[in-house]
């Protein structure tokens, strides 16, 4: 596997009940242009058919490794654990229900290799509903990354499609006091002694549904902590109190949205819209995933 390569990658998927994407996230990572690579398979105790989907893809290739200890420990854990098993010396994030563009670790590699000042990179990202149609762009804007405030405003980056260099995880893990939001927390806490980019092509495909209002709920609450954890010194008073706002109103928006099953209108706000090549591509390489060739 090249493991002894300055340029291996560790990719890290954990899953939990997701037999119904898992083998299309897979085959993604398989079908990469870029082939210096580990993919770790972490199973968070699944209850479905997804680990017996891990087992058969793992027999086929020699860099994939799966991980499975019967319990239940949750998305931080695991991530933690990954970066604890990771090899590479780079470590790239991805989700049991999404896919990568076939060139996507390629291009971000590519820069990594030629800036080594760069800690963290992500890249924008096609989203895509649960009939794995396209429906837009997300992450297209300008990454300033010396502006703390925009920051606290606005969660920086685009979590699913990062790529790390190992280094930096190990110093900076994800905390398990910031549910639902521990990427937005591990911004913010290692802001000012990291360097950030991003890729504003899109090279992922981001699948969004009917957001679970619950869970967004608390990423809600877990924002609140955070801006009141970080936003003294950064945010004014009238900011600030504007930022904690903005978290119930969009709770109490998401909650009556939900009565109608109306969340995915809401979550589409965020996506630029796709033109007709954008989509045929993107259909082009989901059909390619689903059938690995």
């Amino acid at each position: 596997m090249h493991q002894n390569s300055p340029h291996f990658l560790t990719i890290g998927l954990p899953f939990y009940n997701n037999e119904k994407t898992l083998k299309s996230a897979i085959n993604s990572v398989i079908l990469q242009s870029y082939g210096l690579w580990e993919l770790i398979l972490v199973d968070d105790g699944s209850i479905d058919n997804s680990y017996n989907i891990a087992y058969e893809i793992a027999q086929t290739d020699k860099r994939i490794i799966l991980i499975s200890d019967g319990t239940n420990k949750g998305l931080i854990s695991r991530l933690n654990q990954i970066i604890d098993l990771a090899k590479g010396e780079y470590i790239a994030r991805m989700d049991a229900d999404d896919m990568m563009m076939p060139e996507k670790l390629e291009r971000q590699m590519n820069v990594l290799i030629g800036n080594d000042e760069i800690d963290v990179i992500d890249t924008a990202a096609y989203t895509i509903n649960e009939k794995d149609e396209p429906i837009g762009i997300r992450g297209t804007e300008d990454l300033n990354i010396r502006d703390q405030k925009r920051l606290l405003k606005k969660a920086l980056l685009f979590h699913p499609t990062i790529i790390a260099k190992t280094s930096w995880y190990k110093k900076n893990k994800y905390s398990e006091d910031f549910i639902r939001a521990e990427d937005f927390e591990l911004w913010c806490r290692t802001f000012k002694s990291t360097v950030f980019h991003r890729i504003k092509e899109p090279y992922f495909l981001y699948r969004e549904g009917n957001v679970n209002v619950k869970n967004y709920i608390l990423s809600m609450k877990t924002f609140r902590k955070i801006i009141r954890h970080y936003g003294p010194g950064v945010l004014s008073k009238s900011e600030f109190a504007l930022e904690i706002l903005k978290t119930y109103l969009k709770s109490a928006v998401y909650k009556v949205f939900a009565l109608f099953k109306w969340q995915h209108i809401l979550s589409s706000k965020r996506n630029m819209k796709l033109n007709e090549s954008q989509v045929t591509e993107v259909n082009q390489v989901i059909n390619r995933i689903k059938n690995k060739k």
